[in-house]
C-alpha cells in the first residue's frame, strides 16, 4: 500500500486524523516526521505526519526524481483555520499554501459553540480556496509537480472560482482584464481592494513594467513582485525553453495588441463585496487616453512598487 501523507499547521488535529486513519487499518505504521527528509524515507504502507511547516509542494519538489509522488492531505480544524488565515505573520501564507496545494482537504471538528451554520461556512470557504482539491475522499494520485498560484494562472489553470453570491457568507470572485494597471493608482487602492479578503492570489502586469508578469498573493499580508517575463516580450528563439502548458495557454488566449499580457486575480473572503472589488480594480486600469500615449510613456510612469 502506498504512503499516505498528512500535513497541516495544527499538529494535534493532524495527529488525531492519523490515529483515526490507523484505526480503520491497524496494519499500517504511523511515522511522525521532524523533517521532510524523514518523510521521504518512509516505507510503504505508512501513515506519515509531515512537519507543521511543510507545504504539499515541498513534498512534490523533493519527490520529483521519483515516480508516483504520494498524495498529500491537509488537515484543517474548523475552529482554528480563520485565525490562521488572518494571521499577519508568515503563518497566514503557510496555512493558505497548505490548503491550496493539498490533494485532499480534511475538515475536522466544528466551530466554537457547535454552530452548524458557522461550520458550514468554513466548509464553503475551503472549497473556494481550493476548488481543485478533493474535499470528501482521498485523491488517488498526487500532482506530479508544484503549481503555485501564479504558475497555475500562467499555464491556463483556474486560480479560483467566481461565486459572487454569498454561501454562508463566503464569497469568491475573479477579476480578468487585459489593459495594464496604472502603478500609482493600484498602489493607492491596495488597502481598499484587500479589505475583508482572507485570501487573494494570481498574476497581473503594470504599465510601467510591461515586460514582467507580477505575482499577487495575500493571506494576512499582501505580497507583490515580478515572477517571470511575458512571452510577447521574449525573443522567439527562446520560446522552445518555455513550459508547454504555458505556451498552449498563451496561444489560445493571444491578443493582437497585448499578446499574452493579462490580469487573473482571485479573491476569497467572508462578506466581500465583489462588485466593489471589480470597480476598484477597473479604476486602476489605464484609461483610453493613457493607453493612447503608448508603451514608452507608460514606462515613465512613477512606480511606487520599485
Amino acid at each position: 500500500m502506498a504512503v499516505t501523507m498528512l500535513g497541516g499547521f495544527w499538529p494535534r488535529a493532524t495527529a488525531e486524523a492519523a490515529w483515526a486513519l490507523l484505526a480503520t487499518d491497524p496494519g499500517r505504521r504511523l511515522i511522525s516526521c521532524a523533517s521532510l527528509g524523514d518523510a521521504l524515507a518512509a516505507p510503504d504502507n505508512a501513515v506519515v505526519v509531515l512537519p507543521e511547516d511543510c507545504e504539499p509542494d515541498d513534498v512534490r519538489t523533493a519527490w520529483a526524481p521519483q515516480a508516483n509522488a504520494p498524495s498529500v492531505t491537509t488537515v484543517v480544524p474548523a475552529d482554528l483555520v480563520l485565525d490562521g488565515l488572518t494571521s499577519e505573520s508568515a503563518i497566514g501564507d503557510l496555512v493558505a499554501h497548505q490548503i491550496e496545494q493539498a490533494d485532499t482537504v480534511l475538515l475536522t471538528g466544528r466551530r466554537e459553540g457547535d454552530d452548524e451554520w458557522e461550520t458550514e461556512q468554513i466548509r464553503v470557504l475551503l472549497h473556494r480556496l481550493a476548488p481543485w482539491a478533493s474535499h470528501t475522499v482521498p485523491a488517488l494520485h498526487g500532482r506530479a509537480e508544484p503549481l503555485a498560484p501564479v504558475t497555475r494562472g500562467l499555464r491556463g489553470h483556474a486560480v479560483g472560482v467566481h461565486e459572487p453570491v454569498p454561501d454562508h457568507g463566503v464569497v469568491s470572485c475573479v477579476f480578468h482584464a487585459r489593459r495594464p494597471f496604472h502603478p500609482g493608482r493600484l498602489h493607492d487602492a491596495l488597502d481598499d481592494v484587500t479589505d475583508n479578503v482572507l485570501r487573494s492570489r494570481g498574476h497581473f502586469w503594470l504599465a510601467s513594467r510591461p515586460d514582467l508578469a507580477m505575482t499577487w498573493e495575500s493571506a494576512g499580508e499582501l505580497s507583490l513582485g515580478p515572477v517571470s517575463g511575458w512571452l510577447d516580450a521574449l525573443p522567439l528563439d527562446q520560446w522552445p525553453g518555455v513550459d508547454t502548458e504555458r505556451l498552449l495557454a498563451a496561444e489560445i488566449d493571444w491578443d493582437p495588441y497585448y499578446g499574452d499580457r493579462h490580469h487573473h486575480l482571485a479573491f476569497i473572503g467572508i462578506d466581500l463585496d465583489p462588485v466593489h472589488i471589480h470597480r476598484v480594480l477597473s479604476r486602476c486600469l489605464l484609461t483610453d487616453y493613457e493607453l493612447a500615449d503608448g508603451e514608452q510613456a507608460w514606462r515613465r510612469l512613477p512606480d511606487p512598487f520599485r
